[in-house]
């Protein structure tokens, strides 16, 4: 009898085991399913941040920046951002205007001009440098976890 009630016991804790992890897949499973729903967003339809000197203006095409891994559409005028870091890998693709992006070993001078359709993949947690070297630059940026922003030191060369 005492192994009876041991296998019952031991059934029932398999059983909300895999209940548990149906339920888990579902929920994955119905993320996917929001993830894969086709989108198409115009440019012109695309919703910008307010304008603020210093900033880029951005608008979320796909998932919230600030929470998740996300694609968004930024531009800004003629300037640069200092070195600087993020928590997540990215890929950029220059939709307008000209750019460049450098390492930390490397210099704003040093840069390639990246014009339209250039493509860079910056990895996590590595300092780099990146300006908008012509009157404005529109670009498409893919982050794998959320956008964030950390001051980051040039190498001293």
């Amino acid at each position: 009898m005492k192994q009876n009630k041991a296998n019952i016991r031991w059934q029932g804790f398999i059983a909300q085991g895999i209940l548990a992890f149906a339920m888990v897949l579902g929920w994955a499973v119905h993320a996917h399913a929001q993830e894969a729903t086709m989108k198409v967003v115009p440019y012109e339809s695309l919703n910008f941040s307010k304008k603020e000197p210093g900033n880029p203006q951005i608008a979320p095409v796909r998932g919230n920046p600030e929470k998740e891994g996300s694609s968004i559409i930024m531009k800004m005028g003629r300037g640069a951002f200092p070195m600087h870091t993020h928590s997540s890998d990215y890929e950029l693709v220059v939709i307008k205007g000209t750019m460049k992006h450098w390492g930390a070993n490397q210099t704003q001078a040093q840069a390639v001009e990246m014009k339209p359709g250039s493509y860079w993949y910056q990895p996590a947690k590595e300092a780099h440098g990146d300006s908008c070297e012509s009157e404005q630059c529109v670009w498409f940026i893919t982050f794998k976890g959320p956008r964030d922003f950390e001051a980051a030191e040039q190498k001293k060369k």
